[in-house]
């Protein structure tokens, strides 16, 4: 009777849990997405602002410069608990010499968040993610030869997507979030050009 009562007691029990996990079915909300808000860049003995925190224009795109860290600032909120975040973005890399012919490269970047598990609602401030580098080394054969070639960032407007997950493995994710990958000089020249 004893090992009855105690299989009973044990199914039970867990038969109970799982219905607490099948319950929760409400997606976690993403919002308020920035990427290195508040920025600045010294080039020469020009600082430079980027990425504005005034700036709440919703059409409005963030600016990454390639070699300083990408940082996220977003809130996430969910009713019964959050896992994880993560931020992908794709950046694509083309020969430096510009020839037509070399395939270009993609080296995607995943890069999980910290500081969210089992929160209910927080807003991260300045999680940083990743440096994304303004070139990369491809090896590469050509005929019977190993040929390494430089390619550069191609500085354009990007995908970014932002994705959240919470504990019982629902998802919310903002897919077509744009930013600007671009290197230093670049920005200098836009930034002097406007004056």
């Amino acid at each position: 009777m004893f090992i009855v009562s105690l299989i009973l007691l044990t199914g039970l029990y867990f038969s109970s849990c799982a219905k607490v996990e099948d319950d929760e079915t409400e997606p976690p909300v993403i919002s308020d997405v920035r990427i290195n808000k508040n920025d600045t860049l010294m080039y020469g003995n020009l600082v430079v602002k980027i990425n504005d925190s005034l700036n709440d224009n919703p059409n409005r795109m963030d600016t990454v410069i390639a070699t300083k860290w990408m940082y996220i600032y977003a809130r996430f909120t969910d009713n019964e608990g959050l896992s994880t975040f993560k931020v992908e973005i794709n950046p694509e890399y083309r020969d430096k010499r510009g020839r037509e012919n070399v395939k270009d490269s993609i080296m995607p970047i995943i890069k999980l968040g910290q500081m969210i598990f089992n929160q209910k609602d927080i807003t991260v401030y300045r999680n940083r993610l990743v440096q994304i580098p303004d070139t990369i080394t491809r090896t590469r054969k050509d005929g019977d030869k190993l040929v390494m070639d430089t390619l550069v960032l191609t500085q354009k407007i990007y995908d970014m997507k932002v994705a959240v997950i919470d504990k019982a493995g629902n998802g919310d994710s903002i897919m077509d979030y744009k930013v600007v990958l671009m290197n230093r000089k670049a920005l200098y020249d836009v930034r002097v050009g406007q004056e």
